[in-house]
């Protein structure tokens, strides 16, 4: 084609990677340290020359000195980019083949792996993942994913998701991600194919099992002859299938014989999935591998009357002496009962009556969680006893998944010991037993004070932040705090403390006066002490970072029992009043609001505790608002206040942990305090006009208006109590602010002085947790426990979360009348607990706020 012009193909250059040895001072005078990784893109570095590049942890582009940069693969640069410290990079980088051997690792390879960068052991595991977790720069590197098996199984966090997304599946807690320099490969295991899933095999095809580890004893090879107990017998057979099942990777590898007898059950299905292919279900089997045994090659067909056969399969491991029961006479191919699968009616001999007390030495009864076999199966004690030819005492378990053969429904030779699912019992030598790795080894209590130290929480170790930090409102504030391990560690009847430190300042800055006043001469050491510890270990934290670890609130605990003269403060459970009361004590904070009874001098309060006389509160005994409990409640003790607070914090009518003097409180959204202030213009509840009189005895009547205060103007004060029921009455003159006695009325009715609800902390069955509202738009509310799950036993540890529980809106919004036809069984958990459950509920005014 004439005209027509060819074009040179454009290159590529490939992008070259490297790792800073040495530190140098980057083109803008920072420092840019050692173990950073760089990627170039450009013509390759001359050996002498600088060279430009960009550092793979910030994207800035840097001048770096030749000699003290060394290239890197790009398998290598990604593999170290999900290592964080720059020293470990470098230490892998140095030494000679260590990088190269973990970079090898492939799906299914045995594993040690470290859990955590603070731990300092090594744990079993099995290869399930690799590669990238995410698009940005700081999940681009290469991360393991890795199942825990045996007795590090249940220590892991995750059960292979990880935001959201799954990367591999394992029971929950059971998986781990870790970068390279957590994980290196099981000694002796150059290939690993027996913790393989299926279909993942190398070169390597041999599925191994030892006495003292299962992965370690001698081989079997699809096509080996092996033979296994049955009865009196022992049959023979080829080996088909020998691996994992589909999905049931912690129930240990299976072994599926085509047998030389019609003596089996098993079609080469597993869950509808065909394992392999055999003529009929009698020539079939499938055996744990622990039952399977390799035939020699000079033996015969072997019997269970030759006392040389008694000898090797004595001889032969048997790592948990898993008993499995055969099948009852009606469902055995042959109608004959069998015997147990292993050699349990052997006598022992002396050295393992030892081994016996070692293994039996934590208390194990019915209903104890234990573990056999390894990788370990679960299950619960159900039975233990004598079995008619069995020596030894014998549990049974129920676990917690079936096994395709080899189990009942807790029958034994036709006899039921215990009532279990199909497939689930399973009888075991209880000397076997261990108790479940998985909740941790029964140990004896610790002192938990004690035990609050950041050694033994350093796993839930939050950080120390000293700048003061303003609460996150809106979306982004609630997604800092949304989640598990958010809010703050419960810990040793914590619950209060933490309920009502996350109500406090989790989303307000309302009580920050709390955190700033500076000390003075009058001060001691203990003020100073307490103030920055609730400023920089807890508040800041929780609004910077959305968790809070116990260690910090156990100080905070140490501290105010040791100020105060409180004994039990650090161990004992408290009310949320004796926390605040002592706390303002220490900090000598002023109280939050003054409040006067009749002519009498005022006095300071912390909170206000609601108490009921009579029918005060006109809201009989349906579902009253807050509203109408304090209006009540202040006019019982004629009681107002001196002034409107800023911080309001409201005590609700119960007596105890247990009596509620209502079934239901609808805490109200917004709060008016303006008819309940001392010295402030109030209208007539009549007719708006300013009030100039109030009558107590006119409380709550319903015949005069709404509301329940009665303030009137001088012309409907005389109207009102006109009234042949109300001529007894003594309406009292308001007293009005000096600056207003001699001015003329206002033209229009005087403002109003509101509160916001924010923050409301509920108990039920002496535990509180917390409901805080994280900006003004509706449904914008979160809720808090400390304690809403656990990790390990008695010296176990709490897991703190929080939660978006937008639906508490609807029923904050409901009137009275239409909570009262609700029954509160049928509202959504965190609705009723809010409206069925309020210990106190905390009021802000943000104006007033910024300036009292």
């Amino acid at each position: 084609m004439t005209g027509d012009r060819s074009h040179p193909p454009i290159t590529m250059r490939p992008r070259r990677f490297f790792i800073l040895v040495q530190d140098f001072s980057g083109g803008g005078g920072g420092q840019v340290p050692r173990g950073s990784l760089l990627s170039q893109a450009g013509e390759p570095p001359s050996p002498d020359c600088p060279f430009w590049a960009k550092l793979l942890d910030t994207e800035a582009m840097v001048q770096v000195p030749a000699r003290a940069a060394r290239e890197l693969s790009k398998e290598q640069a990604r593999m170290l980019q999900a290592v964080t410290n720059g020293d470990e990079r470098l230490e892998l980088f140095r030494q000679e083949g260590l990088l190269g051997r973990r970079g090898a690792l492939r799906l299914g390879d045995r594993v040690r792996v470290q859990i955590t960068s603070a731990s300092g052991e090594k744990v079993r595991g099995v290869l399930r993942y690799r590669g990238p977790m995410g698009d940005s720069k700081e999940q681009a590197g290469v991360i393991f994913g890795v199942e825990l098996v045996g007795s590090a199984a249940g220590k892991g966090f995750t059960d292979g998701s990880f935001r959201g997304q799954k990367f591999f599946s394992c029971r929950e807690n059971c998986g781990v991600f870790v970068p390279v320099s957590r994980i290196e490969p099981e000694e002796g295991s150059e290939c690993s194919p027996l913790m393989a899933p299926r279909g993942s095999r190398r070169a390597c095809t041999r599925l191994q099992l030892a006495a003292e580890d299962p992965l370690k004893s001698p081989p079997l090879e699809l096509g080996d002859r092996v033979f296994f107990k049955m009865g009196d017998s022992a049959p023979m057979g080829t080996v088909v299938f020998c691996d994992y099942l589909p999905k049931k990777e912690m129930t240990g590898v299976f072994v599926g014989i085509f047998l030389d007898q019609p003596v089996g059950s098993w079609d080469g299905k597993f869950k509808d999935q065909s394992l392999c292919h055999l003529p009929s279900p009698e020539y079939g089997i499938l055996l744990p591998i622990t039952k399977v045994h390799k035939e020699k090659a000079d033996e015969g067909p072997k019997t269970l009357s030759d006392d040389s056969s008694l000898g090797l399969l004595n001889d032969l491991p048997s790592p948990s002496s898993i008993r499995y029961p055969p099948r009852p006479e009606w469902e055995s191919p042959h109608g004959s009962p069998s015997s147990l699968l292993t050699g349990g009616t052997e006598e022992r001999g002396e050295g393992e009556e030892g081994e016996e007390e070692e293994l039996a030495s934590p208390p194990l009864e019915i209903n104890s969680m234990v573990e056999v076999h390894d990788p370990p199966i679960y299950g619960v004690i159900r039975w233990t006893g004598k079995l008619p030819d069995v020596r030894e005492t014998i549990a049974g378990l129920e676990l917690e998944e079936p096994l395709p053969s080899g189990c009942t429904d807790g029958i034994y030779r036709g006899m039921r010991y215990f009532q279990c699912p199909p497939g689930k019992a399973l009888f075991v030598k209880l000397r076997h037993c261990r108790p479940d790795a998985r909740f941790g080894v029964p140990q004896p209590p610790e002192n938990p004070v004690l035990r609050c130290n950041s050694l033994a929480f350093r796993v839930y170790a939050s950080e120390r932040v000293p700048e003061d930090t303003p609460p996150g409102l809106g979306e982004e504030g609630a997604q800092r705090l949304i989640g598990w391990k958010k809010g703050i560690q419960g810990h040793c009847n914590s619950c209060y403390l933490d309920a009502t430190l996350f109500c406090m300042f989790a989303f307000s800055s309302v009580l920050d006066s709390l955190l700033l006043r500076p000390p003075d001469k009058n001060d001691g050491a203990a003020y100073e002490e307490t103030r920055d510890l609730l400023r920089t270990e807890i508040v800041n934290p929780l609004r910077k970072h959305g968790y809070v670890c116990a260690t910090k609130v156990m100080s905070l605990r140490r501290v105010l029992e040791a100020a105060g003269h409180s004994p039990g403060f650090t161990s004992e459970e408290k009310d949320p009043e004796e926390f605040l009361t002592l706390l303002f004590r220490v900090l000598k904070v002023e109280p939050l609001f003054k409040i006067r009874s009749a002519d009498k001098d005022p006095q300071g309060c912390i909170f206000y505790q609601i108490f009921m006389e009579g029918s005060a509160g006109g809201a009989g005994r349906g579902v009253p608002t807050v509203q109408q409990l304090l209006e009540g409640s202040l006019a019982a003790g004629d009681l107002k206040f001196t002034e409107a607070p800023s911080c309001l914090i409201l005590q609700m009518p119960r007596n105890g942990k247990d009596y509620k003097a209502f079934a239901t409180i609808l805490p109200s959204l917004e709060l008016d305090l303006t008819d309940l202030l001392a010295a402030t213009p109030r209208e007539c509840c009549i007719c708006q006009a300013l009030a100039l009189s109030e009558c107590p005895q006119c409380f709550g009547d319903p015949s005069i208006g709404a509301g329940s205060t009665r303030q009137y103007c001088a012309i409907c004060c005389q109207q009102v109590h006109r009234h042949r029921a109300r001529r007894a009455h003594r309406p009292r003159a308001l007293r009005l602010p000096p600056e207003l006695e001699h001015l003329p009325p206002p033209p229009g009715p005087p403002p109003r002085q509101t509160m916001q609800l924010y923050a409301a902390l509920c108990i039920h069955t002496s535990h509180y947790v917390a409901f805080a509202r994280h900006g003004p738009r509706r449904g914008q509310w979160l809720f808090f426990d400390s304690m809403a799950d656990r990790q390990g036993g008695q010296n176990g540890f709490n897991i703190p979360r929080v939660t978006p529980c937008p639906e508490v809106a609807d029923y904050l919004e409901m009137s009275p009348e239409e909570l009262q036809v609700l029954d509160p069984k049928s509202l959504p958990p965190c609705a009723r607990r809010l409206l069925c459950d309020a210990y106190m509920c905390l009021y802000h005014s943000p104006t007033l706020g910024l300036y009292k």
